[in-house]
């Protein structure tokens, strides 16, 4: 398989890996890309949603956009976030790889598809919420993913008549504090932090304050501002470099 990554690099990422205890690695958009799913963020997407809703996506996935227009917000959420189907690639496989030898201490979804369906992944974290988790936001009662897709236009709590929550942090919103500080503790601790691509947050990987060595390897071909926050940036993609990466 074609890559660009110099062999000195792959070498001294497989020696820091492999002599690694904890490994946490931070799930980014471009897992999500290799795996089917597409990047709403692009100058081509935003400029398709705007033809298509009227609005950009990030308008239309903020909480006042779903509080004014609950209706328009289902009928893009439906399609463009529930209706994106993401596999599984080499690179979850690589994962699991780590899993069984004991090293991957926790996996950081920055998407809110979480794992493909094949996946099992024992300590997984989701501070940006999932598209699997919904709730009426008066009574607190759950409903299925299913139920939203199969809802006729606005899913609506079949008790309060009111437009269903989906679970997933909408922009503008403040995340979970108690599932931030998990994210922030599990990065404080990792031996190694493998950032597999960007997120619609642009978090920062910053750890002053760490007792110990840590290695920050980003994955991503984009160029975005975290990468001076970084020990090395790999272009290639993740599902080719890191299967490579991880023996």
């Amino acid at each position: 398989m074609q890559y660009s990554t110099e062999e000195r690099v792959i070498q001294y990422i497989r020696k820091k890996i492999q002599a690694a205890k904890k490994i946490v690695a931070v799930l980014g958009i471009e897992m999500l890309v290799e795996g089917g799913g597409y990047d709403l963020d692009t100058n081509e997407e935003t400029y398709r949603v705007e033809e298509e809703y009227g609005v950009s996506p990030e308008d239309i996935l903020s909480t006042s956009f779903f509080n004014a227009k609950p209706e328009r917000f289902y009928r893009f959420y439906k399609k463009e976030i529930l209706g994106m189907h993401v596999r599984s690639t080499p690179a979850y496989d690589a994962l699991l790889k780590l899993q069984q030898q004991g090293k991957l201490s926790a996996v950081v979804s920055q998407n809110f598809h979480g794992l493909p369906k094949d996946i099992s992944i024992q300590n997984l974290i989701e501070p940006n919420g999932s598209m699997y988790v919904n709730h009426c936001p008066r009574c607190g009662k759950s409903f299925s993913i299913d139920y939203v897709i199969n809802a006729a236009g606005i899913p609506q709590c079949d008790k309060c008549k009111v437009a269903v929550r989906p679970g997933i942090r909408l922009l503008g919103e403040r995340g979970d504090t108690k599932l931030m500080t998990e994210v922030v503790n599990v990065y404080k601790e990792a031996d190694v932090l493998l950032i597999l691509g960007k997120n619609m947050y642009n978090d920062f990987f910053e750890n002053e304050d760490l007792e110990h060595e840590q290695l920050k390897v980003l994955f991503s071909k984009e160029i975005f501002r975290c990468e001076r926050k970084v020990d090395f940036t790999i272009r290639d993609e993740i599902q080719v470099i890191l299967p490579i990466i991880v023996e």
